[in-house]
């Protein structure tokens, strides 16, 4: 996939209400499993998982952002290419 394809599917993916869904519910899960945690290497754990959870959909951010500039670049090189090679009207 190009950039502009994963930039895509990573905006669709982020859009979607079950990855939401299933995003806030892992999220819960880990946020109660952390205020029942009896260790405190359980608690680093729910955090760990917690941590990561954010990465992901960071990661995914970036790469939606990353194909919306690929977009608005491919857009803008379409535009001025029709302009660079129409003649002048007098």
């Amino acid at each position: 996939m190009n950039k502009l394809q994963r930039g895509h599917a990573a905006q669709v993916l982020l859009d979607s209400d079950i990855f939401k869904e299933v995003l806030a519910e892992t999220e819960q899960h880990y946020i109660q499993a952390w205020r029942q945690a009896r260790t405190v290497e359980a608690r680093e754990d729910c955090h760990r998982y917690l941590t990561l959870t954010a990465k992901i959909t960071d990661h995914l951010k970036s790469i939606a952002t990353t194909g919306a500039l690929e977009r608005r670049a491919l857009d803008e090189l379409e535009g001025r290419k029709g302009n660079i090679f129409a003649w002048p009207k007098i």
